[in-house]
């Protein structure tokens, strides 16, 4: 099961996931979140990982599909509060661990976006 929270505050779309982002719930989070970003030319994008214990490739596929998206609006996406290890191992091996800022919570990733 996933849970997805949406909040658009100070020019910056805050994703908060809780459950687990795999390919048999990923769909949710494309069909929700991806679309908000489209619509509005979102350049800034905070996914909070917090509450999220467990992820695929298919998940972080879903991750890097918004962070596409975001480059494409000249804007950046920050990954904050990775605080299940599992999670935070997986995304750190996978090929796209670059593509993402890393933050340790929103408040900090709010000094990453410098807006």
């Amino acid at each position: 099961m996933l849970k997805i929270e949406m909040e658009f505050k100070k020019g910056i779309f805050f994703i908060r996931l809780s459950g687990m982002l795999t390919q048999n719930n990923v769909d949710k989070f494309i069909n929700e979140c991806v679309p908000v970003v489209l619509k509005h030319g979102i350049k800034y994008v905070v996914i909070n990982l917090d509450k999220v214990n467990a992820i695929d490739l298919k998940g972080i596929e879903a991750l890097m599909e918004i962070n596409d998206i975001v480059r494409q609006n000249m804007g950046r996406t920050t990954l904050c509060s990775m605080t299940n290890k599992e999670v935070k191992n997986i995304i750190r091996k996978s090929n796209y661990n670059n593509s993402f800022f890393e933050t340790s919570n929103e408040l900090t990733a709010l000094g990453v976006m410098k807006l």
